[in-house]
């Protein structure tokens, strides 16, 4: 009788017990710089389900500065992080272990712009002037601005002090109180100072570099740290297949860019601007080849960097191990 109840009691309280919950997803932090074409993407994961679908939860954080961006991405508080990969190669030639994973932009965005009623033209005009840039001293687009004035024009106003910096949504107000002559700046603030019809264009530095040289140029890719890879490569993956997804859509569907477009003060022209130039600067291309080609850049930017800037670029800054195949 013992026994029997014993048994009863086991199977009593086995069937009450709660069924082992499914593992969660592994949680993806993702981290971009504020008001960047960027979230447009990043948003259409989130929207679609495209986490959901393939096994991980997207949790997406705008930075105000590049600097806490990056900061955040050495410092591992975030797990996939958007930037120049010349910045993601540095930071890996200093001891961080980031490296770039996917591409996302060849910098179709990158204009110079100037006040309409400006008496600059081109970029030749420049010279002694002040210009400004949202990316810091050593981003990825002040980098290829100042080869493109110093190898193909004659003058690198970072060596003149005429190249000063500031937060990118402070730059169309610097140029219209005259504190600056021009600024390098990026969508969708950059289609939205064009489209606003007070700023112009007087190079865009994606094409000019292409004229001048010959070549392609990658912007922006988005990297991880080398123990979020260990841990977890199928979710890397993963958010490659949502990624190349998301991008699809959003070159097959007007609805994501014109909201975004919308959410920064865009009007209809606007929106139509944006959606050429974010599907121009998509680049979907990621293997060894491709790496080789771009990254011949780094002895341009070390010419005019000088000492210290991108003197090796680590071949573990870049992988090709989280393609979706």
């Amino acid at each position: 009788m013992k026994r029997y109840v014993g048994w009863w009691f086991a199977a009593l309280s086995v069937a009450a017990a709660p069924a082992a919950s499914a593992q969660e997803p592994v949680k993806v932090r993702l981290a971009d710089a504020a008001q960047s074409q960027n979230g447009i993407a990043s948003q259409v994961i989130i929207d679609l389900g495209l986490d959901k679908k393939h096994g991980f939860k997207l949790e997406y954080s705008a930075y105000p500065t590049l600097d806490g961006l990056f900061n955040a991405i050495r410092g591992k508080q975030a797990d996939v992080g958007f930037g120049g990969w010349t910045a993601f190669s540095q930071f890996r030639s200093q001891g961080f272990p980031v490296m770039s994973i996917f591409p996302v932009g060849r910098g179709t965005s990158l204009d110079i712009l100037v006040p309409v009623n400006s008496p600059i033209k081109t970029i030749d005009d420049l010279k002694g002037k002040k210009v400004g840039s949202y990316a810091g001293a050593a981003g990825t687009a002040t980098v290829l601005f100042r080869v493109i004035t110093a190898k193909y024009y004659g003058f690198d106003p970072g060596k003149t002090g005429h190249l000063q910096f500031a937060a990118p949504g402070l730059l169309t107000k610097l140029m219209s109180e005259g504190e600056l002559d021009a600024a390098l700046l990026f969508d969708p603030l950059a289609a939205r100072a064009i489209a606003s019809g007070q700023f112009r264009v007087v190079g865009n530095l994606s094409e000019l570099y292409r004229q001048k040289s010959g070549k392609d140029f990658l912007w922006i890719t988005y990297a991880t740290n080398d123990e979020f890879a260990a841990k977890h490569a199928d979710v890397l993956v993963a958010f490659n297949r949502a990624w190349q997804e998301a991008v699809a859509y959003v070159m097959k569907n007007d609805k994501p860019i014109d909201d975004y477009a919308a959410k920064v003060g865009m009007d209809a022209a606007g929106a139509k601007l944006l959606r050429e130039r974010i599907r121009a600067d998509y680049v979907l291309t990621w293997n060894d080849e491709f790496i080789r080609n771009f990254t011949a850049f780094a002895v341009e930017a070390r010419e005019v960097m000088g000492p210290g800037f991108l003197e090796t670029v680590p071949p573990a800054s870049f992988s090709t191990r989280f393609v979706a195949r």
